[in-house]
């Protein structure tokens, strides 16, 4: 099972927190959920990831967060 560990409306952080998440060894899911119809204005992308890595990824997405 996969639950949901971090979402953003942009597509450039999201992959890095994606590219982050599995330099640590921990695989991710995007979903997009933005309306294409609306060029990304509504709407927001988000990642998931296997429940027993939840605690480690978001460790991981604070800590990253706190040093920029």
């Amino acid at each position: 099972m996969k639950e949901r560990i971090f979402s953003t409306k942009s597509k450039v952080e999201l992959m890095g927190v994606k590219n982050l998440l599995g330099s640590e060894g921990i695989d991710s899911f995007e979903i997009n959920n933005v309306d294409s119809a609306y060029a990304g204005a509504f709407g927001y992308y988000e990642l998931k990831v296997n429940v027993d890595d939840v605690e480690r990824a978001r460790e991981i997405i604070e800590r990253f967060q706190s040093e920029n």
